[in-house]
């Protein structure tokens, strides 16, 4: 189950990393056609616009979008879902000890008269050991 996972995640980077290459190398292209234009819904798509500073904002955005999604979520599911159940695991632990030990002091008398009898009442000679065999009967006929 591991190396399937590992193969999943090697071959997920991977298609991140082709998908990534292949969007630089599309904008490249863009940048040095000066006669393209894209148009979505009939309106066109300013290429010209999106140069250098265009650039240094979609980094940050990355960057930005990478470090929500890299630490800002585990850290909002690790306080919201996983310190509650552990403070109730530990809660209910607490409550389960208290009770046994009440149990247990409670009952302690007849836990006592219990081992008592039973040390009195048991059977102490030794068992004689079984054979492994049974004897067979001889044949008669």
């Amino acid at each position: 189950m591991k190396t399937t996972f590992r193969w999943l995640l090697i071959l997920s980077l991977g298609l991140a990393l082709l998908g990534l290459l292949a969007g630089g190398a599309l904008w490249q292209e863009l940048m040095a056609q000066p006669g393209v234009s894209i148009s979505i819904n009939g309106e066109d798509l300013d290429i010209e616009g999106l140069h250098a500073m265009s650039g240094v904002g979609a980094v940050l955005g990355v960057l930005a979008t990478g470090a929500v999604l890299c630490l800002v979520i585990p850290l909002v599911l690790l306080f919201s879902v996983g310190l509650p159940l552990l403070l109730t695991v530990l809660i209910l632990g607490f409550v389960a000890v208290g009770l046994l030990s009440l149990g247990a002091m409670l009952f302690s008398p007849v836990i006592i008269l219990g081992l008592l009898l039973w040390l009195v009442l048991r059977n102490k000679r030794p068992r004689s050991p079984r054979r492994a065999n049974p004897p067979t009967p001889a044949h008669t006929r």
